[in-house]
């Protein structure tokens, strides 16, 4: 083992390893590992796998292997190239040169922090090759099949065992799941097509904390998993604390949206209008959001507002300007964001995660109700308020059984 002295230590990607805010190298032959195939689609899929696999992590007492980002360009590019859905094999395409290093985007110095963190840099077929040493654990549940749980509760708790079957009355028939997320075929096997059939269930604890492998790996993208049900409402708050206290973006992130808000100034209003790659946008006009700042009094506030937007014709926010705001975009503060240095099929994504920091420090924001772009978002700016106790509307994947969430 070679311990950071001051500056960075020199090793090869695959032997990098963060552990309580230091860099060091260990040559990884055995030890106790969890990771995950990265699914398909942009950075806010790809963040909910990651941080379930946070949480797994810390639960299962594991060093994390964490994996690069995937611009969502070149995603779309293999995916209309290719004529195939955006699941995880689109992921497993993409060579080195064409993703991100996840220490570009998250801080994991902070991170190692709250659990070991080793982060891999290359392809996920290299990522195969370089642990094929070590003995695996292979997990695969699809939780639009099923459910995950922290604990499995025992028959005679009926009212947990009700929380669960109600829950599972609102999944998706097998016929109604995207191709995309057809994933983890044996479950559905198992399911089959008879709605009468019981649903799966998996618990965390029973299934996972007693195995002996080196590395236990979710495959096929199934750690994007919108909800995992917890009974325990204190694991709920670690797991919302874990989160929100040691998944930070990364300095180079958030220098560049400081220099942005030192320019903007506050008070500053915000709204994220996704608008070209979303079904439900084209029906929903300017009003919506103008009625929504209207609400928030927001130009009492103040005249400005930021724009968070994939909408490249300018004249469609005209009656925003009409309405007394003076407008701002990306474009408007390419000295501070200083896109030009990054390369070219990661400047979206890059910009993405900066706009979303940007509408987070907003006084009053306004955002795409169907968009997970904004949800993120609105989680941020809970972070930032610091509300305390139970977080019932937290944004998370991880939902306490009592929470109204369960339904949504």
């Amino acid at each position: 083992m070679r311990r950071e002295t001051g500056k960075v230590p020199v090793c090869k990607d695959p032997n990098i390893i963060y552990i309580d805010g230091r860099l060091e190298c260990r040559n990884i032959k055995s030890g106790r590992y969890l990771s995950y195939q990265p699914p398909g689609g942009g950075w806010n899929n790809q963040r909910v796998a990651f941080e379930n696999a946070v949480v797994m992590a810390k639960l299962l007492n594991r060093t994390l292997i964490v994996h690069p980002l995937a611009p969502h360009q070149e995603i779309l590019k293999l995916k209309k190239r290719r004529k195939i859905a955006a699941g995880y094999e689109i992921y497993n395409m993409l060579p080195k040169d064409k993703l991100l290093a996840l220490s570009n985007v998250i801080d994991l110095r902070r991170l190692s922090k709250l659990i070991p963190v080793k982060e891999f840099t290359s392809s996920h077929n290299e990522f195969h090759k370089v642990h094929s040493k070590l003995k695996w654990k292979t997990v695969c549940h699809n939780g639009l099949f099923g459910t995950w749980v922290d604990i499995v509760p025992k028959r005679k708790e009926k009212e947990k065992w009700e929380i669960i079957e109600e829950y599972m009355l609102s999944l998706p028939s097998s016929g109604e799941i995207p191709l995309y997320r057809r994933i983890c075929l044996k479950d559905e096997e198992d399911f089959g097509s008879n709605a009468s059939t019981r649903r799966p269930l998996w618990g965390i604890l029973e299934e996972l904390s007693d195995r002996t492998e080196d590395l236990i790996y979710f495959s096929e993208g199934s750690l994007y998993n919108r909800k995992f049900i917890f009974f325990n409402g204190e694991t709920v708050l670690n797991a919302h604390r874990w989160i929100a206290q040691f998944v930070r973006f990364a300095p180079d992130i958030t220098n560049r949206v400081m220099a942005v808000l030192e320019k903007l100034g506050h008070p500053y209003n915000a709204v994220h209008i996704r608008r070209t790659d979303h079904p439900s946008s084209f029906r929903i006009r300017q009003d919506f959001w103008l009625r929504q700042l209207q609400i928030r009094s927001a130009l009492n506030l103040t005249k400005t507002l930021y724009i968070a937007t994939d909408e490249r014709n300018r004249t469609w926010f005209r009656p925003f300007r009409d309405a007394g705001y003076n407008l701002y975009f990306a474009d408007d503060f390419a000295e501070q964001l200083r896109l030009t240095t990054i390369p070219t099929t990661m400047v979206q994504d890059v910009l993405g995660l900066c706009e979303q920091l940007i509408c987070a420090h907003a006084d009053h924001f306004v955002g795409s109700y169907y968009s997970t772009f904004t949800m993120y978002i609105k989680r941020l700016r809970r972070q930032l308020s610091r509300n305390r106790g139970m977080l019932i509307d937290a944004y998370s994947s991880i939902i306490w059984a009592g929470s109204r969430q369960m339904g949504r």
